[in-house]
């Protein structure tokens, strides 16, 4: 893209794997200047702090295994747009898929480092055009780490200082609240978390849980009674009652019948 200039990071704990991609990008992708590289997480975190990069390439797997993916989910507040290096084609290519992120693989072709760096670049320019598309955009990167961080039956929420493990199981419900989503959780707490309902739903082990309604997933394990009182509710174990839409219907009796 003419005209644009990005101040860039290299992230990866292999040397020559930096200097690979310094020289390709340098080579290829003019318009890429590289500020600076870092060999683990922890000499990555100084170096955004120092250089506030607007682009990272972020090889995912360092010593630890997930050692870069831990570093972005301590870092919520970033400015940067992100392209994933990584040399598995495993779990973590379905998670870039499904949420629609970059990514590169190793050993990196010339063609393939061009077109992320280009999508790189569009998300750049869209983020910079106002709050909407970097929340989206955030949104994206966040449900990306819940699904390669998260061991199985966990959910990964980003806060302030870092983020939460949550299993999904505690929670008796999860409500809309607007664009965000309320967790309700089996001890009576509520947690608000800034990822839609929709892609809630996603996230979410489909035999376990049903949305009932548009401002509604209730968890399966947690249900105590079906009513048909004024309208149509799911009673949970703690009480509480939750609408069921009526096209929703038939899904919820479906799951609970098997």
């Amino acid at each position: 893209m003419a005209g644009i200039e990005v101040r860039a990071l290299i992230v990866d704990d292999e040397e020559p794997a930096r200097e690979n991609l310094r020289l390709m990008l340098e080579d290829g992708c003019p318009e890429v200047n590289i500020v600076g590289m870092a060999d683990s997480a922890t000499s990555a975190g100084r170096r955004i702090a120092e250089l506030d990069p607007e682009l990272l390439f972020l090889d995912i797997r360092m010593p630890s295994g997930t050692e870069g993916l831990e570093l972005l989910a301590s870092l919520p507040e970033h400015r940067f747009v992100v392209v994933f290096v990584t040399a598995f084609k495993d779990y973590a290519v379905q998670a870039f898929h499904t949420h629609a992120v970059d990514y590169i693989l190793k050993p990196i072709d010339p063609d393939e480092l061009r077109q992320a760096v280009d999508k790189a670049l569009e998300r750049l320019t869209d983020n910079r055009s106002g709050p909407d598309a970097a929340n989206e955009y955030k949104t994206r990167i966040g449900a990306t780490l819940s699904d390669m961080l998260a061991p199985a039956g966990r959910i990964v929420i980003d806060h302030a200082k870092g983020f939460k493990l949550f299993d999904q199981h505690d929670v008796l419900h999860f409500e809309a609240d607007g664009n965000c989503t309320t967790l309700h959780f089996t001890d009576g707490t509520r947690y608000l978390d800034t990822r839609t309902l929709r892609i809630y739903e996603e996230m979410l082990d489909p035999k376990c849980f049903v949305r009932v309604h548009r401002s509604h997933i209730i968890n399966l394990d947690h249900l105590r009674e079906y009513l048909r009182e004024e309208g149509h509710w799911a009673v949970l174990k703690d009480g509480s009652r939750v609408p069921i839409a009526r096209d929703r219907l038939q899904d919820l009796l479906a799951a609970v019948r098997g």
